[in-house]
């Protein structure tokens, strides 16, 4: 049972390495920071944030152009599949093909995250609760080997749970530790994206949850892009978003916009 959740508390400090180690999706979120903050000077709103939750981006699906359709997302979308395409050693004849490539490319980080959407399943109080009861296990253990004075017989059972029970106290031992390291982990890879931890007290692992989804946003994007005609290819460049349009500020914890205006 143990070693069950040790592994199930590694997957917790996995989904952090692959969030905070994703080139594409860091790439992707920088392509995204960068049109929106652009966004923001076309429609003259000029104020820059410094940080801004993941959870924002999933808005960026209902953020749309002023064609009705294209959104913040398939622009960013489009951006980084140009870029991969560039990256590639392969001959292609034609600007589809290259698309195919690029979207075939971005479209991969839902695996490359598989850790993440593992994470996001798992619900913690379950595991915790788990292991409170193991520690409860234990003690009882500990108080019938307290009794072994009292009795005449029975000492190859007590040599036994002896045995059993410094075993069992290494492993909760390991499973608290890997616990610990898996919470400061995650807090450090939300404070990260997040910029406040504080206001994520409450539910820590949340940001697991929120990047799942917003990966499930973006397959879906990539479906859609990739069913445009060939005339959708240069709409990134030339997107224009509705003046009557709200648009979410966005910003990286510690990076700031693209308006040079801003007194932080």
């Amino acid at each position: 049972m143990s070693r069950l959740m040790r592994c199930r508390m590694h997957f917790y400090t996995a989904a952090c390495d692959d969030l905070k180690g994703s080139r594409l999706f860091l790439k992707l979120l920088e392509a995204v920071l960068r049109t929106g903050n652009q966004m923001n000077v076309d429609t003259n709103r000029r104020e820059t944030a410094k940080a801004s939750k993941l959870d924002t981006l999933l808005n960026l699906a209902d953020v749309k152009g002023a064609d009705g359709k294209t959104t913040l997302l398939h622009s960013a979308v489009q951006e980084i599949a140009r870029s991969e395409d560039e990256k590639s050693d392969e001959i292609t004849e034609s600007h589809i093909q290259f698309r195919k490539h690029g979207l075939k490319v971005v479209s991969g980080l839902s695996s490359e995250l598989g850790n993440v959407k593992k994470a996001a399943t798992m619900d913690f109080d379950v595991l915790h609760g788990y292991v409170s009861k193991l520690e409860t296990g234990v003690g009882k253990i500990t108080s019938v080997i307290l009794l072994e004075n009292q009795c005449r017989k029975g000492e190859r059972f007590f040599t036994a749970m002896r045995g059993f029970l410094k075993e069992a106290e290494q492993g909760i031992g390991q499973v608290r530790g890997e616990e610990r390291k898996a919470m400061e982990r995650v807090k450090e890879i939300t404070g990260y994206f997040h910029g406040n931890t504080a206001r994520e007290e409450a539910h820590p692992l949340r940001i697991f949850m929120v990047a799942r989804d917003f990966v499930a946003i973006l397959d879906r994007v990539c479906r859609e892009v990739g069913q445009q005609d060939r005339a959708f290819l240069g709409s990134a460049r030339s997107f224009r978003i509705s003046a009557t349009t709200p648009t979410p500020l966005l910003g990286m914890h510690g990076q700031q916009g693209g308006d040079g205006n801003s007194d932080e």
